[in-house]
Protein backbone atom coordinates (compact mmCIF):
# COMPACT_ATOMS: atom_id res chain seq x y z
CA UNK A 1 0.00 0.00 0.00
CA UNK A 2 1.00 3.45 -0.84
CA UNK A 3 1.55 5.83 2.16
CA UNK A 4 2.31 9.33 2.64
CA UNK A 5 4.36 8.73 5.78
CA UNK A 6 7.04 6.46 3.58
CA UNK A 7 10.54 7.62 4.22
CA UNK A 8 10.94 8.75 1.06
CA UNK A 9 13.36 11.62 0.50
CA UNK A 10 11.11 13.82 -2.00
CA UNK A 11 8.28 14.23 0.15
CA UNK A 12 6.35 16.65 -1.78
CA UNK A 13 6.78 14.03 -4.80
CA UNK A 14 4.78 11.83 -3.02
CA UNK A 15 2.20 14.01 -2.02
CA UNK A 16 1.78 14.67 -5.92
CA UNK A 17 1.48 10.71 -6.50
CA UNK A 18 -0.94 10.55 -3.53
CA UNK A 19 -3.58 13.17 -4.91
CA UNK A 20 -3.62 10.53 -8.43
CA UNK A 21 -3.42 7.01 -6.72
CA UNK A 22 -5.07 6.95 -3.52
CA UNK A 23 -2.99 5.73 -0.88
CA UNK A 24 -4.90 2.45 0.27
CA UNK A 25 -4.59 1.30 -3.32
CA UNK A 26 -2.30 -1.88 -2.80
CA UNK A 27 0.91 -2.30 -5.27
CA UNK A 28 -0.68 -5.39 -6.88
CA UNK A 29 -3.70 -3.70 -8.23
CA UNK A 30 -1.62 -0.50 -9.73
CA UNK A 31 -1.18 -1.36 -13.90
CA UNK A 32 -0.76 0.80 -16.89
CA UNK A 33 -4.24 1.83 -17.03
CA UNK A 34 -3.98 3.29 -13.10
CA UNK A 35 -0.53 5.05 -13.68
CA UNK A 36 -1.98 6.63 -17.29
CA UNK A 37 -5.48 7.88 -15.67
CA UNK A 38 -3.00 9.28 -12.98
CA UNK A 39 -0.75 11.13 -15.89
CA UNK A 40 -3.39 12.06 -17.50
CA UNK A 41 -4.54 13.90 -14.63
CA UNK A 42 -1.71 15.57 -13.51
CA UNK A 43 -1.88 17.20 -16.96
CA UNK A 44 -4.37 19.43 -16.30
CA UNK A 45 -2.57 19.68 -12.52
CA UNK A 46 -1.54 23.74 -12.70
CA UNK A 47 1.23 24.42 -10.99
CA UNK A 48 1.50 26.02 -7.02
CA UNK A 49 4.01 28.42 -6.15
CA UNK A 50 4.84 30.81 -3.42
CA UNK A 51 4.00 30.26 0.39
CA UNK A 52 0.34 30.12 -0.45
CA UNK A 53 0.40 27.92 -3.20
CA UNK A 54 -0.94 30.41 -5.55
CA UNK A 55 -2.16 29.40 -8.84
CA UNK A 56 0.27 30.18 -11.72
CA UNK A 57 -1.94 29.63 -14.76
CA UNK A 58 0.32 27.22 -15.80
CA UNK A 59 0.68 23.18 -16.55
CA UNK A 60 3.56 20.80 -15.65
CA UNK A 61 5.42 19.69 -18.86
CA UNK A 62 5.71 16.11 -19.63
CA UNK A 63 9.23 16.05 -18.12
CA UNK A 64 7.65 17.25 -14.85
CA UNK A 65 4.66 14.64 -14.85
CA UNK A 66 7.29 11.65 -16.14
CA UNK A 67 9.53 12.43 -12.38
CA UNK A 68 6.69 13.36 -10.30
CA UNK A 69 4.70 10.12 -11.11
CA UNK A 70 7.22 7.66 -12.22
CA UNK A 71 10.91 8.28 -12.14
CA UNK A 72 10.90 9.45 -8.57
CA UNK A 73 8.02 7.93 -7.14
CA UNK A 74 6.15 4.82 -8.31
CA UNK A 75 8.30 3.30 -10.64
CA UNK A 76 11.12 2.81 -7.62
CA UNK A 77 8.53 2.19 -5.18
CA UNK A 78 7.17 -0.82 -7.06
CA UNK A 79 10.50 -1.99 -8.01
CA UNK A 80 11.17 -1.89 -3.99
CA UNK A 81 8.60 -3.71 -3.21
CA UNK A 82 9.00 -6.40 -6.02
CA UNK A 83 12.98 -7.42 -5.16
CA UNK A 84 13.05 -6.35 -1.41
CA UNK A 85 9.69 -7.18 0.11
CA UNK A 86 8.77 -10.23 -2.31
CA UNK A 87 5.45 -8.05 -3.45
CA UNK A 88 3.88 -9.27 -6.18
CA UNK A 89 3.53 -6.00 -8.75
CA UNK A 90 2.34 -6.09 -11.96
CA UNK A 91 4.82 -6.40 -15.29
CA UNK A 92 4.76 -2.30 -16.39
CA UNK A 93 5.57 -1.24 -19.65
CA UNK A 94 7.33 2.19 -18.50
CA UNK A 95 8.88 3.42 -21.67
CA UNK A 96 5.73 3.24 -23.41
CA UNK A 97 3.83 5.62 -20.69
CA UNK A 98 6.11 8.01 -20.36
CA UNK A 99 5.09 10.92 -22.22
CA UNK A 100 7.52 12.56 -24.80
CA UNK A 101 10.43 14.66 -24.17
CA UNK A 102 11.76 17.19 -26.02
CA UNK A 103 15.68 15.84 -26.83
CA UNK A 104 18.50 17.78 -27.50
CA UNK A 105 17.58 20.99 -26.66
CA UNK A 106 20.17 23.89 -26.40
CA UNK A 107 19.25 25.83 -23.03
CA UNK A 108 21.58 29.41 -22.87
CA UNK A 109 20.54 32.85 -22.29
CA UNK A 110 22.25 35.32 -24.67
CA UNK A 111 23.87 38.47 -23.60
CA UNK A 112 20.79 40.56 -24.48
CA UNK A 113 18.07 38.22 -22.91
CA UNK A 114 20.18 38.11 -19.55
CA UNK A 115 20.57 41.72 -19.69
CA UNK A 116 16.91 42.14 -20.27
CA UNK A 117 16.46 39.30 -17.01
CA UNK A 118 17.87 41.69 -15.08
CA UNK A 119 16.93 44.82 -16.41
CA UNK A 120 12.78 43.93 -15.35
CA UNK A 121 14.23 42.58 -11.52
CA UNK A 122 14.35 44.89 -8.71
CA UNK A 123 17.91 45.69 -8.75
CA UNK A 124 18.64 44.08 -5.07
CA UNK A 125 18.13 40.42 -7.06
CA UNK A 126 20.20 40.98 -9.71
CA UNK A 127 23.57 39.97 -7.86
CA UNK A 128 21.69 36.47 -6.98
CA UNK A 129 20.95 36.51 -10.63
CA UNK A 130 24.44 36.68 -12.12
CA UNK A 131 25.48 34.15 -9.22
CA UNK A 132 23.10 31.41 -9.96
CA UNK A 133 23.67 31.68 -13.71
CA UNK A 134 27.90 31.37 -13.34
CA UNK A 135 27.59 28.62 -11.64
CA UNK A 136 24.44 26.63 -11.65
CA UNK A 137 23.58 26.00 -7.94
CA UNK A 138 19.86 24.70 -7.22
CA UNK A 139 17.72 27.60 -6.25
CA UNK A 140 17.95 26.91 -2.60
CA UNK A 141 21.49 25.96 -2.48
CA UNK A 142 21.82 29.69 -3.70
CA UNK A 143 20.59 31.13 -0.50
CA UNK A 144 23.63 29.30 1.62
CA UNK A 145 24.20 30.29 5.15
CA UNK A 146 27.24 32.16 5.38
CA UNK A 147 28.29 31.15 8.96
CA UNK A 148 28.46 27.69 7.88
CA UNK A 149 28.65 27.51 4.49
CA UNK A 150 31.24 29.21 3.47
CA UNK A 151 35.11 28.42 3.49
CA UNK A 152 37.66 31.74 2.80
CA UNK A 153 41.23 31.32 2.74
CA UNK A 154 44.32 32.79 0.93
CA UNK A 155 43.90 30.52 -1.67
CA UNK A 156 40.02 31.49 -2.81
CA UNK A 157 36.71 31.27 -1.72
CA UNK A 158 34.60 27.48 -1.43
CA UNK A 159 30.95 27.19 -0.71
CA UNK A 160 29.33 24.41 0.50
CA UNK A 161 25.92 23.47 -0.19
CA UNK A 162 23.45 21.14 1.48
CA UNK A 163 24.77 17.29 0.73
CA UNK A 164 24.26 14.95 -1.91
CA UNK A 165 24.19 11.53 -2.29
CA UNK A 166 27.79 11.57 -3.12
CA UNK A 167 28.58 14.05 -0.29
CA UNK A 168 28.84 18.10 -0.34
CA UNK A 169 28.52 19.73 -3.16
CA UNK A 170 31.34 22.64 -3.22
CA UNK A 171 31.03 25.84 -5.56
CA UNK A 172 34.95 27.29 -6.31
CA UNK A 173 34.51 30.95 -6.72
CA UNK A 174 36.43 32.97 -8.89
CA UNK A 175 38.10 36.21 -7.28
CA UNK A 176 36.31 38.74 -8.35
CA UNK A 177 33.22 37.03 -7.01
CA UNK A 178 35.04 36.22 -3.82
CA UNK A 179 35.49 39.90 -3.42
CA UNK A 180 31.95 41.13 -3.61
CA UNK A 181 31.20 37.54 -1.25
CA UNK A 182 33.42 38.73 1.23
CA UNK A 183 31.79 42.52 1.15
CA UNK A 184 28.27 41.38 1.91
CA UNK A 185 28.91 38.82 4.01
CA UNK A 186 31.17 41.56 5.92
CA UNK A 187 28.24 43.88 5.44
CA UNK A 188 25.70 41.36 6.56
CA UNK A 189 27.74 40.61 9.86
CA UNK A 190 28.27 44.24 10.55
CA UNK A 191 24.33 44.72 10.89
CA UNK A 192 24.10 41.59 12.57
CA UNK A 193 25.97 43.03 15.70
CA UNK A 194 23.39 43.82 18.79
CA UNK A 195 20.84 42.54 16.74
CA UNK A 196 18.39 39.52 18.44
CA UNK A 197 19.45 36.49 16.27
CA UNK A 198 15.56 36.44 14.96
CA UNK A 199 16.55 39.46 13.26
CA UNK A 200 19.73 38.51 12.06
CA UNK A 201 21.13 38.52 8.01
CA UNK A 202 21.83 34.37 7.37
CA UNK A 203 22.42 34.35 3.61
CA UNK A 204 24.35 37.23 1.64
CA UNK A 205 21.49 38.48 -0.30
CA UNK A 206 19.93 41.28 0.83
CA UNK A 207 17.86 44.64 0.57
CA UNK A 208 19.24 47.47 1.86
CA UNK A 209 16.22 50.32 2.89
CA UNK A 210 16.14 53.72 2.85
CA UNK A 211 16.64 53.67 6.76
CA UNK A 212 20.34 52.07 5.87
CA UNK A 213 18.90 48.60 7.49
CA UNK A 214 19.05 45.75 5.62
CA UNK A 215 15.92 42.61 4.79
CA UNK A 216 16.81 39.22 3.54
CA UNK A 217 16.26 38.09 0.42
CA UNK A 218 13.82 35.16 0.24
CA UNK A 219 14.53 32.63 -2.29
CA UNK A 220 10.25 32.64 -2.97
CA UNK A 221 10.35 36.53 -3.64
CA UNK A 222 13.59 35.60 -6.38
CA UNK A 223 11.97 33.16 -8.21
CA UNK A 224 8.45 35.60 -8.29
CA UNK A 225 10.50 38.13 -9.14
CA UNK A 226 12.41 36.18 -11.82
CA UNK A 227 9.17 35.17 -13.17
CA UNK A 228 7.76 38.63 -13.50
CA UNK A 229 10.71 39.39 -15.04
CA UNK A 230 10.81 36.89 -17.56
CA UNK A 231 6.82 37.41 -18.29
CA UNK A 232 7.74 41.09 -18.98
CA UNK A 233 10.84 40.79 -21.13
CA UNK A 234 9.29 38.33 -23.18
CA UNK A 235 11.35 34.90 -22.74
CA UNK A 236 9.54 31.76 -22.26
CA UNK A 237 12.03 30.13 -19.75
CA UNK A 238 11.78 28.77 -15.75
CA UNK A 239 14.27 30.74 -14.01
CA UNK A 240 16.06 28.56 -11.51
CA UNK A 241 16.16 25.26 -13.59
CA UNK A 242 16.53 26.95 -16.91
CA UNK A 243 19.53 29.23 -15.21
CA UNK A 244 21.16 26.09 -13.86
CA UNK A 245 20.92 24.72 -17.60
CA UNK A 246 22.18 28.07 -18.83
CA UNK A 247 25.78 27.91 -16.39
CA UNK A 248 26.68 24.23 -17.50
CA UNK A 249 25.86 24.24 -21.31
CA UNK A 250 28.10 27.79 -20.97
CA UNK A 251 31.19 25.96 -19.11
CA UNK A 252 30.80 23.16 -21.64
CA UNK A 253 31.20 25.80 -24.42
CA UNK A 254 33.81 28.08 -23.01
CA UNK A 255 36.24 24.91 -22.23
CA UNK A 256 35.83 23.49 -25.28
CA UNK A 257 33.63 20.44 -24.39
CA UNK A 258 35.39 19.72 -20.80
CA UNK A 259 33.05 17.76 -19.23
CA UNK A 260 34.24 17.37 -16.09
CA UNK A 261 34.49 20.47 -15.04
CA UNK A 262 30.78 20.87 -16.16
CA UNK A 263 30.10 18.29 -13.72
CA UNK A 264 32.16 19.49 -11.10
CA UNK A 265 30.41 22.65 -11.20
CA UNK A 266 26.69 21.14 -10.98
CA UNK A 267 27.57 18.67 -8.69
CA UNK A 268 26.22 15.50 -10.51
CA UNK A 269 27.40 12.10 -9.21
CA UNK A 270 27.19 10.57 -12.76
CA UNK A 271 28.66 12.01 -16.01
CA UNK A 272 25.10 10.93 -17.31
CA UNK A 273 23.04 13.65 -15.29
CA UNK A 274 25.73 16.01 -16.86
CA UNK A 275 24.79 15.40 -20.02
CA UNK A 276 21.34 16.38 -19.57
CA UNK A 277 22.38 19.50 -18.38
CA UNK A 278 25.63 20.73 -20.42
CA UNK A 279 23.94 21.00 -24.12
CA UNK A 280 25.59 21.57 -27.37
CA UNK A 281 24.66 23.71 -30.15
CA UNK A 282 24.64 22.79 -33.80
CA UNK A 283 27.17 25.90 -34.10
CA UNK A 284 28.99 23.93 -32.09
CA UNK A 285 29.29 20.92 -33.63
CA UNK A 286 30.04 22.13 -37.10
CA UNK A 287 32.87 24.20 -35.51
CA UNK A 288 34.43 20.75 -33.98
CA UNK A 289 33.84 19.15 -37.61
CA UNK A 290 35.52 22.15 -39.60
CA UNK A 291 37.95 21.14 -36.98
CA UNK A 292 37.90 17.69 -37.40
CA UNK A 293 38.02 18.01 -41.34
CA UNK A 294 40.64 20.95 -41.72
CA UNK A 295 38.21 23.20 -43.10
CA UNK A 296 38.02 26.72 -42.51
CA UNK A 297 37.91 28.00 -39.42
CA UNK A 298 35.19 29.66 -37.33
CA UNK A 299 35.94 33.19 -36.59
CA UNK A 300 37.86 33.17 -33.09
CA UNK A 301 36.12 35.92 -31.65
CA UNK A 302 32.51 34.58 -32.22
CA UNK A 303 29.95 35.46 -29.40
CA UNK A 304 29.54 31.96 -27.81
CA UNK A 305 26.20 33.24 -26.89
CA UNK A 306 25.05 33.99 -30.31
CA UNK A 307 22.83 32.14 -32.04
CA UNK A 308 21.04 30.62 -28.93
CA UNK A 309 18.47 28.32 -28.98
CA UNK A 310 16.06 30.13 -26.99
CA UNK A 311 14.20 32.75 -28.47
CA UNK A 312 12.53 35.59 -26.89
CA UNK A 313 8.58 35.33 -27.55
Amino acid sequence: TLSSSSAASDVYKRQILLRHIPGATPLADIGARTITEAMNARRFEPILRGKNRKDTGKLPTNSTINRDLIDSTLRPIMRYASRNLEAKVKDIPWSDLRLSEPRGVVIWFTDEQIDAWAEHMPHWHRPVLRFMLRYGVRLKEAFFDFDEAVHDSPAGMDIYTRDRKNGPHVVALLDEDAREMRARIGRARAFNVGRPASEQLTTPWFREMKDGSLRPIHWRGFQSASDLALDRAGINARPAHDARHHAGTMLLRLSKGDLASVKELLGHEAIQSTMRYAHTSRDDLRTALRHAYATPKADDDENPNENNGKKSA
